[in-house]
């Protein structure tokens, strides 16, 4: 039997082609990270991260996003990358978050290569696909498994090995030289920093040089996701292998959801009913006496994780994006919860703050139940060996979307109250295709905005609805039109 490792280097190396339906969710995750880029960009960690990687010397071979300035493809897709995650504002789907290495490292890979668009689009999916599985293997032994980086490794691996044609003997030591290099990201990193915000930039680049390096002839360890020493080892128990199943019959991509706020998508639904009250009604901050907020384990599991580095005006951006309170605060005080409310001016909000002390996060049994009927783990008993049977290949990923359902009540002075219930948050994957076409699509004019003229907007996004069509020049195209004029 090849191993996992071969098994996913063969696909890799000669992919099914990825049906119609995974193709158009794909572009859906295009313009939703390129929106990613340019909120990214007007943040602080953003602001940052730019001036470091342009202090960086290179080539011309990619293009720094928004900016238009042209360096190295792996400063490039570093950069990009960064800015996406500065407002944790990218997509998300079953097992991991591999946005911007599935979207910016392809990008960036694309434009120093010539790939044409069918050729972006694989190995975007292929990307998706496989860094999903290795984070859905490893999620019941890995805290924040979506944001560890043998994620990015993996597809930023699988990215190069994908658009420099390497062979399946190629792929798999790309892989091993790739994954000898992974960690788990600590909580104390992801909610109390802005480590995350380059968790995909300190990390694709070194898959994309370890695909490079393989196809110079370099070789990796044998088998790094499942043998001796390898990436399941090492991250310890319950490991799912059954994930790493399924290639080219069940697409992980499927799954994908779409943030339109910042913030981590089990805030999603909660915001979703603090503004639908916010615009039906007047509410006047000062009058507020409580806000409930009703929510699964998952999101009190996050927001306790960030509380610790939740320390009012001084909080990071990166913190106060996990935070219900701080979110929903914002969200009813400003009407809005935009890029906006991460800046440190608005964070700076008195009002705001008054406000975060008055809302009350509890764990409410029926949504909780709601959320894990759907899901395709079982876990049962307290070894969870049943977890361990865990095969991709007998799950129908249409019918696992996520949701994070919430239920929020304001109570305001005098004894009256507002009631919403939201199951499914705008953007998700539970959501109508044409739904999520329109979300992500409203997201990148929205974001965008600041810095391309309408006909550059609408020319991005005709051009990516086409992508399958395009080659190399309109894929380096894309690049263009979604960066300043003045470049």
């Amino acid at each position: 039997m090849p191993t996992i490792t071969r098994q996913i280097a063969d696909w890799v190396a000669k992919p099914d082609a990825p049906p119609r339906r995974v193709l158009e969710e794909a572009k859906n995750q295009i313009l939703c990270m390129l929106a990613a880029v340019h909120a990214g960009h007007f943040s602080d960690a953003g602001r940052i991260v730019t001036r470091t990687v342009k202090e960086w010397s290179g080539g011309k071979e990619a293009t720094l996003i928004p900016s238009g300035e042209r360096t190295a493809v792996h400063y490039a897709l570093a950069a990009n990358s960064a800015l996406a995650l500065a407002l944790d504002y990218d997509d998300y789907m079953f097992g991991a978050r591999t946005g911007p290495a599935a979207v910016l490292t392809t990008l960036a890979v694309a434009e120093k290569l010539g790939s044409s668009g069918v050729e972006f689009l694989t190995a975007q999916v292929l990307a998706n696909e496989v860094g999903g599985r290795l984070g859905l293997a490893t999620s019941l032994a890995v805290g924040d498994a979506p944001m560890a980086s043998f994620v990015s490794l993996a597809a930023g691996a699988v990215v190069g090995a994908s658009l420099m044609k390497l062979d399946a003997a190629q792929t798999e030591h790309a892989l091993g030289l790739a994954l000898a290099q992974a960690t788990a990201m600590p909580s104390a990193a992801v909610f109390g920093s802005e480590a995350k915000v380059v968790a995909t930039a300190l990390t694709a680049p070194i898959g994309v040089q370890a695909a490079e390096l393989a196809a110079n002839g370099l070789r990796g360890a044998h088998d790094a996701v499942g043998g001796e020493g390898g990436l399941f080892q090492r991250v310890g128990q319950p490991i799912l292998p059954g994930a790493c199943g399924a290639l080219g019959k069940v697409w992980l991509t499927e799954s994908l959801g779409y943030k339109l706020y910042p913030g981590s998508p089990y805030l999603a639904a909660a915001i979703d009913c603090v503004l639908g009250l916010v615009r039906q009604h007047h509410l006047d901050p000062r009058k507020i006496q409580t806000v409930h907020v009703a929510a699964g384990p998952h999101t009190l599991a996050m927001d306790a994780r960030s509380a610790p580095f939740v320390h009012g005006a001084e909080s990071l951006p990166s913190t106060l994006t996990q935070s219900v309170a701080y979110c929903v605060a914002a969200a009813l005080v400003e009407r809005e919860l935009s890029p906006r409310q991460f800046i440190r001016e608005r964070i700076a909000n008195p009002v705001v703050w008054e406000v975060v002390g008055k809302v009350r996060l509890s764990l409410d049994d029926e949504l909780a139940r709601r959320a894990r009927d759907r899901s395709p783990l079982r876990v049962v008993g307290d070894d969870g060996s049943s977890a361990q049977l865990f095969d991709l290949g007998g799950c129908d990923i249409n019918a696992y979307k996520s949701t994070f359902p919430a239920r929020v009540r304001i109570e305001l002075d005098g004894g009256r109250s507002l009631d919403a219930e939201q199951d499914t948050p705008l953007g998700s994957g539970a959501r109508p295709f044409d739904d999520r076409r329109k979300a992500v699509e409203d997201k990148f004019r929205r974001e965008t905005r600041f810095i391309l003229r309408k006909e550059r907007m609408e020319k991005a996004i005709d051009l990516v609805h086409h992508l399958e069509d395009a080659g190399a020049a309109q894929v380096r195209e894309l690049s263009r039109l979604v960066c300043s004029e003045k470049s």
